[in-house]
């Protein structure tokens, strides 16, 4: 499987969740119709490939079968392949979004290029002059406001975050986006053609494409789902308003009672981090702080939150540099994005970043910090 920059979308470090409920570190490198992932460091050694055509991605996933510490950073993948659901975890909320909202992208084009051309010509005017489609899909996806999601039971099997094509109708209806059940079909034509809604094949649970929309009960769900931070996705029914509030007195409570960390995260990722004192590479979540001025690292697992930091680095007086080392083996030359941070004592430390952006990402922010910080203690002398 060639990985090679010119076909690479995206790339950098998740967690995926194995099949016996474990989280490991794996880099991701996102392509035009793929999702590859390494179990090994190396480029090309324990590849293993994910098709996206067809597939659905949900964020964030609030499954209440993953006990996680950072639930709003994990999303999943929805193979076409039936039940089967991939899980992911990204440092923070703002490298989660990243991640869903580029891999959504690939199935909508995908789904796009896959659409077979309607013989009827649709009755209503293309909605996209009056309307902006992302505002229109926010719309339908707002928890609480928005289609109701849920549990659908056809011929003995569940298919989740679901919902029928004549309920997407009464939704435009009852919020006077349309005027009746056929502009509202021709709408939701619309958005099936451009990739955002994939009609279920009851068959296989599979997604396909180019089928006409239907204003019945035929399933359809999101190719990219922004579930929002109250939704459940194991759940049929949206919470009350009532038991909302309560839900949200409840974590302001817990959210209390939990110590305060010193300093504003202003970037969390996974990367990957030089032993010191044996060869080889480990990866490990990293938060830069503000404030004081520090970088944190944690064990790229799932954190718990009475877990005590790995190691706290203040950023007073370090020095940042970048480069790009190559690593030769017996298949293949690989480029490592390598990020240094010196100390004020000389101690070095070394991370490898996922991509040059990342790698570059990381180095501005740091020097910014580190720069605020040192001038921070200037002044105070």
């Amino acid at each position: 499987m060639d990985t090679t920059d010119n076909h690479c979308l995206k790339s950098g470090y998740l967690l995926k969740q194995g099949l016996h409920g474990k989280w490991k570190a794996r880099r991701f490198v996102l392509t035009e119709d793929h999702l590859i992932y390494h179990r090994k460091w190396k480029t090309r050694i324990g590849v293993s490939s994910m098709p996206l055509e067809g597939c659905s991605v949900v964020c964030p996933c609030l499954d209440a079968n993953l006990p996680l510490s950072n639930p709003l950073g994990t999303f999943k993948i929805c193979l076409p392949s039936g039940d089967h659901e991939v899980y992911l975890q990204a440092a923070g909320e703002e490298e989660r979004d990243q991640w869903a909202h580029a891999i959504g992208a690939v199935i909508r084009s995908l789904s796009t290029i896959k659409q077979v051309s309607c013989h009827r010509k649709v009755p209503f005017q293309h909605f996209r002059v009056y309307a902006n489609v992302s505002e229109i899909i926010g719309a339908i996806q707002e928890p609480g406001a928005g289609v109701e999601l849920g549990m659908h039971v056809r011929g003995g099997i569940v298919y989740r975050n679901c919902f029928q094509g004549c309920d997407l109708v009464n939704w435009l209806l009852r919020w006077s986006v349309v005027r009746n059940r056929e502009n509202g079909a021709a709408m939701a034509q619309t958005l099936l053609k451009l990739g955002h809604l994939q009609e279920v094949e009851l068959n296989d649970g599979s997604a396909i494409a180019g089928q006409r929309f239907k204003d019945g009960e035929s399933l359809y769900r999101f190719t990219s789902l922004n579930m929002g931070a109250k939704r459940d996705s194991c759940s049929d029914n949206t919470d009350s308003d009532s038991s909302s509030s309560e839900d949200e007195e409840e974590e302001e409570t817990e959210r209390q009672k939990r110590p305060p960390k010193k300093g504003k995260v202003i970037k969390e990722s996974f990367l990957l981090r030089k032993k010191n004192l044996s060869p080889g590479w480990q990866a490990v979540k990293v938060i830069l702080r503000e404030n004081p001025s520090t970088l944190e690292f944690h064990k790229a697992t799932v954190m718990l939150e009475t877990e005590k930091l790995c190691k706290v680095m203040d950023l007073n007086g370090c020095t940042i540099k970048d480069h790009v080392k190559k690593e030769e083996d017996n298949l293949n030359a690989t480029k490592r994005h390598l990020l240094s941070v010196k100390d004020s004592k000389g101690k070095r430390l070394t991370l490898s970043a996922g991509s040059l952006d990342e790698c570059r990402g990381w180095q501005t922010q740091l020097h910014n910090l580190c720069k605020s910080a040192s001038t921070t203690v200037s002044t105070a002398k």
